[in-house]
């Protein structure tokens, strides 16, 4: 559930104030937009992000217009994107078809965080980002990047971040990639439940290993690790307030 600094905890609970650094942007399609931002409406550090996931393009490809309608609701958006995995044509064009729609939405909308998915389709995801999104206020993370190092060099240099969590850190690309973003472009995210396993049971757990692997790379303690992720996020925040 990206980006992750992650609370779910609701306002004012004791477990709300000691996790009040953090915040979680959970995302939901259009139909769940509403009656979710009337559910998390007393929590502190929950953000409903308003999404249509790739992988469920074609089967919610009627939400666009509904999407377009909430847009200037939020200010987060998730995910959003292309997934290369499927290799039904139609899937596919379905997929394209509801990520231009929704970009045309974003376009001209409020200012946002946009997390976008681009598993297996790097390069096209990014054509459409460019095509639609250059010139504007929008902030683009790319959640669990894994393209080439050719198409993270473009992303970095539209300025582009990138969220990173704990099953990430496990790859052999890892260590590669968080040497070529800009610290200053760093993330974390949970992408929870997906990535839960045998070291991380919950979210905490979690992003304490994603701050691990990278403070390795980034050859910081645990502490100012977190420090310099923390001020990411609320830089990229304050942008479109």
């Amino acid at each position: 559930m990206p980006p992750g600094l992650v609370s779910q905890y609701p306002r004012g609970s004791r477990e709300g104030r000691r996790n009040r650094h953090k915040d979680d942007f959970g995302y939901q399609h259009p139909v769940l937009w509403k009656p979710n931002q009337k559910l998390f409406s007393g929590c502190q550090n929950i953000r409903p992000a308003l999404g249509l996931h790739p992988e469920l393009a074609s089967q919610r490809a009627h939400e666009t217009s509904l999407f377009d309608s909430l847009c200037n609701e939020t200010k987060y958006i998730g995910e959003i994107g292309l997934d290369g995995v499927s290799r039904d044509p139609q899937v596919r064009l379905k997929q394209r078809q509801v990520f231009n729609s929704v970009l045309k939405s974003i376009k001209n909308s409020s200012p946002k965080i946009i997390t976008i998915h681009s598993r297996r389709a790097a390069t096209e995801t990014i054509d459409a980002l460019e095509n639609h999104l250059h010139g504007t206020p929008h902030r683009v993370i790319l959640h669990w990047y894994s393209g080439t190092k050719a198409e993270l060099m473009r992303a970095i240099n539209l300025g582009f971040h990138f969220s990173i969590n704990h099953a990430m850190a496990r790859g052999k690309a890892f260590e590669a990639l968080i040497e070529a973003v800009p610290v200053s472009s760093l993330l974390t995210e949970t992408d929870a439940p997906f990535t839960f396993d045998a070291f991380a049971t919950n979210r905490r757990q979690s992003l304490i290993l994603t701050i691990d692997a990278l403070s390795k790379v980034l050859g910081k303690d645990h502490e100012e690790c977190k420090r310099t992720i923390w001020g990411n996020f609320s830089r990229i925040v304050k942008s479109i307030s």
